[in-house]
Order: C-alpha cells, then sequence, then structure tokens
C-alpha cells in the first residue's frame, strides 16, 4: 500500500471490525496474558507484558482512547502536589517513580519539563 492509497475495505477501525476480529479469536490460541481494559493502566501493564515475552491479548469495552485516560494531561509530575498538603512520603515515592520513567522504564517517552510557579 502506497503512502497515499488507502487501506481495503474494513481495514480500518470500526465496531464491524472489532466484533469480526472478536469471533476470530474464540478457539484461538491460548495466551500467557489477558488484560481487561485498556486505560493507561491496563495498556501499560500489556504493554509491560509483551516488552517480557509473554504472549497477551488485550481487550477492552470501547474504541481507542475512550474513557478517563483519553482525557489525561499526559503529565508525569513529580509530586510537588503533596507537598502543600504535607504528604512528604508520597512527594518523595512520586519523585522516585518519575524517576523510574524517566531513566528506565519510558526515557523516550517522558522528559523533564521546565515551568514557572
Amino acid at each position: 500500500m502506497s503512502p497515499t492509497s488507502r487501506p481495503a475495505t474494513g481495514a480500518s477501525l470500526s465496531a464491524a471490525r472489532r466484533s469480526r476480529e472478536v469471533a476470530d479469536t474464540v478457539g484461538g490460541p491460548v495466551v500467557d496474558v489477558l488484560v481487561v481494559g485498556l486505560g493507561a493502566t491496563g495498556a501499560g501493564a500489556a504493554l509491560d507484558a509483551a516488552a517480557r515475552g509473554l504472549s497477551v491479548a488485550a481487550v477492552d469495552a470501547h474504541d481507542l482512547a475512550f474513557g478517563t485516560s483519553r482525557w489525561s494531561s499526559k503529565l508525569i509530575h513529580g509530586g510537588l502536589r503533596y507537598l502543600a498538603s504535607g504528604q512528604l512520603d508520597v512527594a518523595h515515592e512520586s519523585a522516585v517513580e518519575r524517576g523510574v520513567l524517566m531513566e528506565r522504564t519510558a526515557p523516550h517517552l517522558v522528559r523533564a519539563q521546565p515551568f514557572v510557579l
């Protein structure tokens, strides 16, 4: 398919395609992990399992970017908001987890963003 041509009929995401593909999987291969719900947490769990070499099946009741995760700010905060309420332990944990994302888990997706207070 050339960059300017359209995909074959039925190749785009649609309710009909989703139904057809679900029906095709009945009686299909056994997988290591089944992820139900593909919001930020479910999609992350599916990605992590696949990255570890496990076979993954992932299902959701709706289409891509349908629910709460779609409205996310896409910001990985470092716990600053918890300092205002004196939750130092939670602020520290958030900062540590942000560091893990930036350095190990997803350095290609997460970067520091300067801002003014």
